[in-house]
């Protein structure tokens, strides 16, 4: 990755972030996930995202 292209993710980083977040689309195109919130989730229960079983990954779902 050039320093250009890790210019232009951490700034994206920083509008997201202050723009409340990233949404994630994990599993269908039509779904999409709120990631702040699912990320808080596995660091307070100690496991990674890809851990996460079916219905607690539905929790983090976005209507």
């Amino acid at each position: 990755m050039s320093e250009e292209e890790r210019a232009k993710m951490n700034a994206l980083d920083e509008a997201a972030e202050k723009a409340g977040g990233y949404v994630l689309n994990m599993v269908n195109k039509d779904t999409k996930y709120n990631l702040r919130e699912l990320i808080k989730y596995c660091k307070e229960k100690g496991i990674e995202p890809i851990d996460l079983t079916l219905r607690e990954l539905n929790n983090f779902i976005i209507q």
